[in-house]
């Protein structure tokens, strides 16, 4: 992938990380990448559509909508509010773009994900013999996290097929020096498996960068996690099992919680490097951001 195109990436994303992507400053923000990266607007466009097979704009949408799913399922924001904060005109023109997305309107998607939740519940015992054991009798615990700066490389396919993303990851930086992967390491996504079809999910893996290392790798992402309050619950499992953890967090505690998510990406934390995860289980921590 060409290295601007992972810049404005990176920027994109971490827009939508670090604070909502105004639906209206779409333009704006394409063309201040472009002016970033010494390109005019069309050939930026042209670029990212030929390694991303969308555009500029479609790429931001589509990050817009996931959010938007989010906060429409996991908030108790009325419509008009979610609206207003995703920058909108209206709430008219932010149900007609939800439906458009979707292919239903945001307020049938909540009562749709509150039918989901409640069968859920209905077998929360089925939930606990199908989600890993998490510590502390699957204990959420809220804490305070500082920026962190990591190094990545980005996968795209199968929700079940992430570790090959990792072992990837080991033979990409197998020709740094060793104190390179003394961790820790994190796995990102913008992409719940609650909301994203199970044959594609954005995923980064990477390892948090030592003091003084440098400079970044031609062929890696720089991904900056923001400060803020973070929900975590930690679990020993296998790739497969964290879609479970990803339900738990977010249609069993997250809706009694009283809190809301305030950014639309998860984190899984790791203490070593997850090599052969899909066969090996792994102690992770699920992190979310939440206000």
């Amino acid at each position: 992938m060409d290295s601007r195109i992972k810049y404005c990436i990176t920027q994109i994303e971490n827009q939508i990380l670090h604070s909502s992507t105004d639906h209206s400053a779409q333009d704006a923000l394409i063309q201040s990448i472009a002016k970033d990266i010494k390109l005019s607007r069309f050939h930026l466009t042209r670029l990212f559509t030929k390694d991303l097979q969308y555009s500029p704009r479609d790429y931001i949408h589509r990050n817009l909508m996931g959010r938007c799913a989010l906060m429409v399922a996991h908030t108790r924001q009325s419509p008009f509010s979610i609206a207003i904060d995703m920058g909108f005109s209206n709430q008219q023109a932010f149900t007609r773009a939800f439906t458009r997305y979707w292919g239903i309107s945001p307020a049938k998607f909540r009562q749709a994900h509150s039918r989901y939740v409640a069968t859920l519940n209905a077998h929360a015992g089925q939930l606990m013999e199908a989600a890993p054991l998490l510590d502390s009798q699957r204990r959420v615990f809220l804490r305070e996290t500082s920026p962190v700066r990591f190094w990545a490389i980005r996968y795209e396919g199968m929700w079940y097929q992430r570790q090959v993303c990792w072992n990837d990851f080991r033979k990409l930086f197998a020709r740094y020096r060793g104190d390179m992967l003394t961790g820790p390491f994190f796995g990102l996504t913008y992409d719940s498996p609650l909301f994203v079809p199970s044959a594609f999910v954005r995923y980064y893996c990477g390892v948090q960068v030592p003091p003084g290392f440098g400079p970044k790798p031609d062929d890696v992402f720089e991904i900056s996690l923001p400060s803020g309050r973070v929900a975590a619950c930690e679990a020993l499992c296998k790739s497969e099992d964290v879609p479970a953890l990803y339900s738990y967090m977010l249609d069993k505690w997250l809706p009694q919680s009283g809190y809301s998510l305030r950014a639309s990406c998860f984190v899984e934390r790791f203490g070593e490097l997850p090599e052969n995860w899909g066969s090996i289980g792994r102690k992770l921590q699920l992190n979310c951001w939440i206000q």
